[in-house]
Formats: structure tokens, sequence, C-alpha cells
């Protein structure tokens, strides 16, 4: 009986929202509309004036925009990491005094009370949260979920993030910008032969995590004229010593780690990139981060360091000409003071 009672009781509700519901079609075709990684269309009636940022990559976006003033929050380890707040502070006098609210970060939780407090009309987070999201828009606020795996990926969020805060016009020039580049990048390297192996390993001494040949990594692999050591189609895989030395590679890349955590590892001396010394980290990490349009700076040091004197860059010119190309001239100029 009782279930009979709230199946009548469903039914009622349904059908008193079908009656209710009156689509404004009108509003609706001037919604602005951004489908993010999952495929889901976040709509807005107007540009967002209060947009929290929990992703690194995305808040690095919104100053390539030039849409840091709706900025009302950020995450917690933009002022906990050292050297990420050596660059944001560059970029953003309120980060400098911090003086703009941290509710959560992209890899870890998110304090949803106080996200909520700030008011955003817009939230921009890691996918992968998906408990947060879903709390998030049950209370009926906009999430903007990001983390591109590809370019094509990268270049949707950024033109979804410049419509949803009215900086589209801007979004178009950078992608614009950033496929010329790329293009000219492309022309440079396309052709050389034999090309050198490289295998990738991830920040903090993860030695035998690695990219593969479904990733953003291996983009900038290709950009760079390099082929990647890893031969698997994963996109994140884990490995063991065995694979790695199997594989041999011609360089080691590392991401915010000591060469050191390779050199020591007695197992791995047999490598032809550790008896060659040809172990590299990109520093700082900030100029280099494959999570944004930033990509292209990290395949051309790449380029460089895996051909030596035959390398087709200009390291410090072109660096600094990609950087005025993607923030801004004035920007640009405060990153390298």
């Amino acid at each position: 009986m009782n279930r009979l009672v709230v199946f009548l009781s469903v039914c009622l509700l349904l059908l008193s929202a079908c009656s209710e519901y009156k689509p404004d079609s009108a509003a609706a075709e001037t919604d602005i509309v951004a489908t993010d990684i999952r495929g889901k269309e976040v709509r807005l009636k107007e540009p967002a004036k209060r947009v929290v940022v929990l992703y690194q990559g995305a808040l690095d976006g919104m100053y390539m925009l030039h849409a840091e003033h709706t900025l009302v929050g950020i995450q917690n380890n933009i002022y906990t990491n050292p050297e990420t707040f050596k660059y944001f502070s560059k970029l953003d006098p309120r980060i400098a005094k911090r003086e703009l609210p941290a509710p959560g970060n992209w890899e870890t939780s998110t304090n949803i009370e106080s996200v909520v407090a700030l008011k955003p009309d817009l939230v921009i987070m890691a996918s992968n949260q998906t408990d947060a999201i879903s709390l998030l828009e049950n209370l009926g606020i906009n999430v903007f979920a990001v983390e591109a795996q590809t370019n094509q990926q990268l270049y949707d969020e950024l033109e979804g993030i410049g419509k949803l805060t009215g900086t589209h016009e801007r979004a178009l020039e950078l992608l614009a910008y950033t496929r010329q580049k790329l293009e000219e990048i492309q022309q440079k390297t396309a052709d050389i032969t034999p090309k050198k192996s490289v295998y990738y390993a991830w920040s903090g001494g993860r030695i035998y995590s690695t990219s593969g040949r479904n990733s953003r990594m291996n983009e900038c692999f290709e950009l760079a004229g390099v082929v990647n050591a890893c031969t698997t189609d994963l996109d994140q895989p884990n490995i063991n010593p065995e694979t790695l030395i199997s594989w041999d590679p011609d360089l080691i890349l590392l991401w915010s780690t000591d060469p050191k955590e390779v050199y020591n590892k007695k197992e791995l001396s047999v490598l032809k990139a550790v008896r060659n010394k040809e172990v590299h980290v990109l520093e700082p990490p900030f100029f280099y981060d494959p999570h944004t349009l930033k990509i292209m700076v990290a395949a051309l040091e790449l380029h460089n360091l895996s051909y030596g004197e035959r390398g087709s860059f200009n390291l410090e010119q072109d660096r600094r000409e990609i950087m005025t190309g993607l923030y801004g001239e004035a920007k640009a100029s405060a990153l390298f003071e």
C-alpha cells in the first residue's frame, strides 16, 4: 500500500511539473551557451560577473582571456605553492596581497559552503570532482567542468569560458594566434630524421607514471619533433622499471622533479638517457604548463633539449614572443621581471 501511495505521489508531482512548465523560447534564444568537458550545456542569461575557478589551467586561461575582473575565488594551492604564487601574483595584485578567497583545490576537496558564500554565477572546476559538482548544481550554481586531454578539447574549453565570461572575441584571437604558432613550429620540426625518443615522468617524483600516445603530452612530443618512448595508447599508464629499460629513451623529461630522483635509481643506470646525462626538467613550470596553450613553449624547449645545436628555436626570444601573444604586453612583461 505504501509503495502505491509513493508511486501516485511521484506521478502527481510529474504531472504538476509538466502542467506548470512554460518554456521561455525568447529567453532561451538569447542565452549564452557553452558545452563543457562532460558534454553538458551550461547556460547563462548574461556573461558571468562572479566566477570561482578551482583549476589552475583554467585560472591561467582567465588571465589570457583578460577575464580576471570576474574572479571572486581561486584554488588554495595558488597561495600554498611558492612557485605558483610567484607568477600568479605578478598577474594579479589581489593574489599578491592574498585578497582573493581560496575555497578549495582541483585535486582535493572543495569547501562547498565557502564557494556558495562567494555567491558565484559560475564555478569552473575539474570534471573529476563529481560530488562537489553535483552538490553545487543541486544548489542552482552553474558549473563548467574542465580537464582537457587534447589540443581540441583545450580550444573548446577556452572558447567556452570566453563565451561565459563575455570574452569570446578574445578567445577567438587567442586560438587564431595559437594555431598560427603551432603551424610555424610544425613546419620546423616535421621533417626531422631520425627522431629522438623521450620518456615523460609525472610530477612529485612519480618516475614510473607516464603519458601514453593518447595524451596531451604526446601532442607536445609530436610538435617538438620527438617520439613518445611510451608505446601504449593509455592516457596515464603506470609502468615498472623493466618496461622503462626496454624502451631505453634518448631523453627523460621530468615535471617538478629533481633529476637526481632518476640518477639515484640504480636499476635505471643502464638507460641511455641516464648514461648520457639527458634527464631534464622544465623550469620554471609556470611557463610550460601542458594544461594551457603554453604547451607550445614546452614543445620548443623539448625540441632544443633533444637536438642540441640542431635545435631550430631561439628559446628566450620565442618564449617572450609567445607569452606576449598569450597574455598581452603588460602581463608578459610582469612575468619576466
